[in-house]
């Protein structure tokens, strides 16, 4: 199975995600509904998003819809959230998705068919999912197996964006590729006018491209690579 995981605000939203929108392009999306579990963390004081995702889901009946609420982390916190998505997966799961519901999954696609077959094999393994294309280039959608955030965590990293390249980095360096699945990215942003002079984009941004570049996140990173070699006795 695979799991989903996303962080979603309803009250004072500011992109152009919706979640009747976000669930009914995810749901044309998949070869079976049954593949996927769908994994909302949500914020204690969003008054709002209970009854948009009450209403959405109503009309997606097939997908497996789980969600909580728990402390609003902002958006330099998400890797919290995500880790608390975690604690709550099926656990059948082995593959982990992380979302933004401003994404919308391509129609047709059967990503979760092609993903499934392509890593059965190291269902049990510590693999992530890139885009040939974009080979240890940023990715739109993050995706590790369970097995790999078991080994390497999410890095708390902030960005996991970042944490993804990262270990690409690693396993290309070792020739690691065997753990490498190659996937069509299958999803695209909605286009919005968004004023990107937003605080969030303006100061946040800044602060991860800090933190990206600092003595602490150069450590972590260290600590990845070792763990890596350690578990395939490089």
């Amino acid at each position: 199975m695979i799991s989903i995981i996303i962080s979603s605000r309803e009250l004072g939203r500011k992109n152009p995600g919706d979640l009747k929108t976000f669930l009914s392009h995810l749901k044309m999306s998949l070869y079976d509904p049954n593949n996927v579990e769908i994994i909302f963390k949500f914020d204690n004081d969003d008054i709002l998003i209970e009854q948009s995702l009450n209403e959405a889901a109503s009309l997606n009946p097939e997908l497996n819809i789980k969600y909580f609420f728990s402390d609003r982390y902002g958006y330099l916190g998400l890797h919290k959230a995500y880790y608390e998505c975690l604690k709550v997966i099926d656990s059948k799961s082995y593959v982990i998705v992380i979302l933004a519901d401003d994404f919308l999954c391509r129609p047709n696609s059967h990503w979760d068919k092609q993903l499934l077959e392509a890593s059965i094999h190291l269902k049990n393994e510590p693999f992530i999912v890139q885009d040939k294309s974009k080979l240890g280039q940023m990715h739109d959608i993050p995706v590790f197996s369970k097995k790999m955030i078991d080994l390497v965590s999410l890095g708390n990293s902030l960005s996991v964006d970042s944490w993804s390249i990262d270990i690409c980095s690693i396993y290309l360096e070792y020739n690691l590729t065997d753990y490498i699945i190659y996937l069509s990215e299958f999803t695209y942003r909605q286009i919005c006018d968004y004023d990107w002079s937003h605080e969030r984009w303006n100061i946040e941004r800044e602060q991860l491209i800090q933190y990206l570049n600092s003595q602490e996140y150069k450590e972590l990173k260290n600590e990845c690579e070792n763990k890596i070699k350690n578990y395939f006795k490089l």
